[in-house]
């Protein structure tokens, strides 16, 4: 049996953790042996804690690795996962974000692991830190990639991206698609117009929506900015924002300030997202930054057109004129543009749904992504 242990840095509601679990639940049991260790993770409605118990995971907490800097946590976090990966006898441990890649790989270098992966999700390069610090974690990224035997980009862009940064040679690199399991979302609209009726809003508004996180990264402030345009436009405008997160209070108050509050809804995150994409007219991702937009491909399955920054892999899903609009990453005024030029266009709107489901189903389905990965563990030992 073949023993693999993955570390995350948490497992906060988002396409990193649900891409992490699910890859250690689907690893194929009969030749796998997985194990998943998380830092702190905010996980108030217990939901996070119940996929690990459904999916019967022999997982961990480890409150000491967090996402924030700590010179005494991190160095507890780094003691405890030597000693972990030490008495495991793993054959391949596989990191999955920037503080839990830079920490899991070298305490498994550390503890005699024979094969070490990466998967960053993303890439921290810009948009999160100053340029002090983005510098240093380019050299951290780059001293641990030589300790790494693989790195899996997301996209084609992340893959390219991490080259132009001078993180590792090209031959580094291996590019998997973050997979979504289809057959647990439903294409209904039977609850649409009841959830219309509970959001106080009109059978006949349009209605943009999105599922993020509400962190500054995610660019929610520059969507929301494009809404008193949009409703000059279109006064039976919505938007309705599925997701929670340290910007709610701000995102709020902005929201009245603009004077657009009776026209946005926030719902949280401890709903059915997929009942709230099923109504919406329209998807909507402003992210400043993002890795491949998983939020990007349940939206796409349910056959919403998608208006998307033209940043990191979201090229790759949302295709210009074909699946959906893109617009520059922080640009308030160009979203407004495309969500009034698409919003008066039923066709568009009927054409680019369609042609998203057929991309999603082609291109992205999780059976994809773990026989990928399971590919790339078996070349790493066969060596």
């Amino acid at each position: 049996m073949i023993k693999i242990l993955h570390i995350i840095t948490r497992l906060d509601i988002g396409g990193s953790a649900t891409n992490t679990i699910e890859t250690v639940a689907r690893l194929d049991k009969k030749k796998y042996q997985a194990s998943l260790i998380s830092g702190k993770t905010s996980d108030p409605d217990g939901s996070i804690i119940e996929i690990l118990k459904n999916y019967n995971l022999d997982f961990v907490y480890m409150n000491e690795l967090q996402r924030e800097i700590n010179p005494w946590l991190d160095l507890l976090a780094f003691i405890k996962l030597c000693n972990k990966i030490k008495k495991g006898n793993y054959d391949i441990v596989h990191t999955h974000s920037s503080k839990a890649g830079i920490l899991g790989r070298w305490a498994a270098k550390l503890a005699g692991v024979k094969h070490i992966v990466h998967t960053p999700h993303g890439h921290v390069f810009h948009s999160y830190f100053s340029r002090f610090l983005t510098a240093i974690f380019l050299l951290l990224e780059n001293f641990t990639a030589n300790i790494t035997d693989k790195i899996i980009t997301l996209t084609i862009k992340g893959k390219l991206e991490h080259i132009k940064y001078g993180i590792a040679k090209p031959s580094k690199f291996v590019q998997i698609y973050s997979g979504v399991d289809f057959s647990s979302i439903s294409i209904n609209n039977d609850l649409s117009q009841n959830i219309k009726n509970e959001l106080k809003i009109g059978h006949d508004a349009i209605v943009f929506g999105t599922v993020t996180r509400l962190e500054p990264i995610k660019g929610n402030d520059f969507l929301i900015e494009a809404m008193p345009e949009v409703i000059k436009v279109i006064p039976n405008a919505y938007l309705v924002i599925v997701g929670d997160g340290s910007e709610k209070e701000d995102l709020f108050d902005l929201s009245a300030a603009l004077n657009v509050h009776n026209n946005i809804r926030f719902v949280g995150s401890k709903h059915n997202k997929y009942d709230f994409i099923n109504m919406f007219d329209i998807f909507v991702l402003s992210s400043l930054n993002e890795g491949m937009g998983r939020a990007i491909l349940e939206a796409m399955y349910c056959k919403k057109p998608v208006i998307a920054s033209d940043t990191g892999g979201i090229p790759e899903l949302v295709v210009e004129g074909k699946t959906g609009m893109l617009v520059t990453p922080g640009d308030s005024k160009a979203l407004s543009e495309a969500m009034i030029t698409l919003a008066k266009n039923k066709d568009r709107i009927v054409s680019y749904g369609n042609s998203g489901n057929k991309l999603a189903n082609n291109m992205f389905s999780i059976k994809t992504m773990i026989s990928k990965i399971e590919n790339l563990y078996e070349s790493l030992l066969n060596k």
